[in-house]
């Protein structure tokens, strides 16, 4: 039976990390060589790496294979747009600006992508995820569908924070929440909290099961629980940051066996 937290880091990597096919380079097994260890050196999901390679587990590793390591990637960043990245290595006399300059980025679009604060220092050495040479030429976004027209009412159900709701229809499904800055977020259904990390692109993530649902909460700048906690409905369990504009967006999903499950007519309580 797969592991309940792999079985997370799947549903996240599924819905928000989708790797591209063919963008990848070898790696010849070394002895000592773990799919955690590699992907750590390459930032990349033991996930990526045991599908793209083929490997039902972890024991099929072994000395003097060579994987194909996924590399480019798209990232979804907070202005709901997917980006197609490849790396850049921080090198002496770098600036925000020139890196953003020469890769076809603004600034901001540089520290939404990276998840950088205002007073983030650069050091010679740090990879930086940047927009690929194919796409810096053409603004390298692609929008998202259309979502649907802002939805403030409650509708007389509970949901995570007060704010204006909009659809996410893309490769994360469920509503993202934009609330006002420091807004705690609440479950909206008793269970057991089963993952809370920090995510690329969605702050903090905090995963929770309720009898076979999984509801995920993202966009958490604090989170005020631990895995293995069990958590009734109204529960503080994070609070939001806060951006620019004063507000903060918070994005909200279910599962059911891997699927996306309406947020409106997902169990609440």
């Amino acid at each position: 039976m797969i592991n309940r937290h792999t079985l997370l880091k799947v549903i996240l990597t599924s819905f928000i990390v989708i790797s591209l096919s063919g963008q990848s380079i070898n790696h010849t097994v070394q002895k000592g060589d773990t799919l955690y260890s590699l992907s750590r050196k390459y930032d990349v999901t033991v996930d990526l790496i045991m599908e793209r390679n083929g490997l039902s587990s972890p024991n099929e590793l072994k000395t003097g294979i060579i994987l194909q390591i996924p590399q480019n990637h798209l990232d979804y960043n907070e202005n709901n747009w997917y980006i197609e990245s490849s790396e850049y290595f921080v090198k002496k006399g770098d600036t925000l600006y020139s890196i953003s300059r020469r890769n076809g980025m603004s600034v901001e679009e540089l520290r939404s992508l990276n998840s950088l604060s205002d007073n983030h220092v650069l050091h010679i050495g740090d990879r930086l995820l940047v927009k690929s040479s194919s796409e810096a030429g053409n603004g390298g976004q692609q929008p998202l569908p259309e979502p649907e027209k802002p939805d403030s009412g409650d509708n007389g159900l509970i949901w995570p924070v007060s704010g204006t709701r909009y659809k996410m229809d893309g490769k994360l499904e469920g509503v993202r929440i934009n609330g006002e800055a420091y807004s705690y977020v609440r479950s909206i259904a008793a269970g057991k909290v089963v993952l809370a990390e920090p995510y690329r692109g969605f702050g903090n993530v905090i995963l929770i099961d309720v009898n076979g649902y999984i509801y995920l909460y993202g966009g958490n700048e604090d989170i005020f629980v631990n895995v293995g906690e069990e958590v009734k409905a109204g529960t503080r369990i994070g609070r939001l940051g806060v951006s620019e504009d004063g507000k903060q967006d918070m994005f909200f999903s279910v599962f059911k066996d891997g699927k996306p499950v309406d947020t409106y007519t997902a169990p609440r309580g």
